[in-house]
């Protein structure tokens, strides 16, 4: 059974933000401190990185370019960050990156018009992160553990999984012994899930 762990929110209120986070071999609460630095409501490990590092395929943070723009298979679509408003978007619709303040290369792609993306492997089991949204203003940031990417692209195409929400596209992020997962509640208790490995970067909801 899948152990999930996911926060919805809405666009209009809340944004995402991509957090670099540049130490090979990081100490202490990384992701907490992270997150706390930023204000964050919640937030998650982000997209691959290169032994060295360095980022697979493009990430801008606070504005400032990191790596290249890269299409592969994996490498498959991105968030995009403009004027606060994030969105989910393939390469083959666009690779325009202007007047974007942050942005993440990840993939593969999971959901795409509501349905779940063709191909995606279905015996490999392991810990997932992902990013959904309905393709207006509600967004849905979540890990899964225990599951395939088919699996989880079935599962966030299941109809009113969130009530009242219909996931129109969702993007796997970099998973495994790199998933992690932070929530801060109403009352300031936070929940914390901490990766098994250093990341280089990491997805943030904060308030707009």
């Amino acid at each position: 059974m899948a152990d999930v762990s996911v926060v919805s929110f809405d666009s209009r209120h809340c944004t995402l933000r991509v957090i670099d986070q540049p130490e090979s071999w990081s100490l202490g609460d990384t992701l907490g401190n992270s997150m706390r630095s930023v204000g964050a409501i919640a937030g998650v490990n982000g997209g691959y990185f290169h032994p060295d590092f360095t980022p697979l395929g493009l990430m801008i943070a606070n504005g400032q370019p990191q790596g290249q723009l890269t299409r592969s298979s994996l490498v498959s679509g991105m968030l995009r960050v403009r004027q606060g408003e994030p969105a989910l978007v393939w390469n083959s619709e666009s690779s325009s990156t202007s007047g974007a303040s942050d942005l993440l290369q990840a993939g593969p792609r999971l959901v795409d018009r509501g349905q779940p993306v063709a191909g995606l492997n279905a015996t490999k089991t392991a810990a997932r992160t992902f990013l959904a949204t309905d393709g207006k203003h509600r967004w849905l940031v979540g890990v899964v553990r225990n599951t395939t990417l088919g699996g989880l692209a079935k599962m966030l195409a299941t109809p009113d999984l969130i009530a009242g929400m219909r996931v129109e596209r969702a993007l796997n992020l970099d998973g495994g012994r790199s998933t992690a997962f932070y929530a801060r509640t109403s009352d300031g208790r936070e929940i914390s899930q901490p990766g098994w490995s250093t990341v280089r970067n990491y997805v943030a909801v904060v308030p707009r």
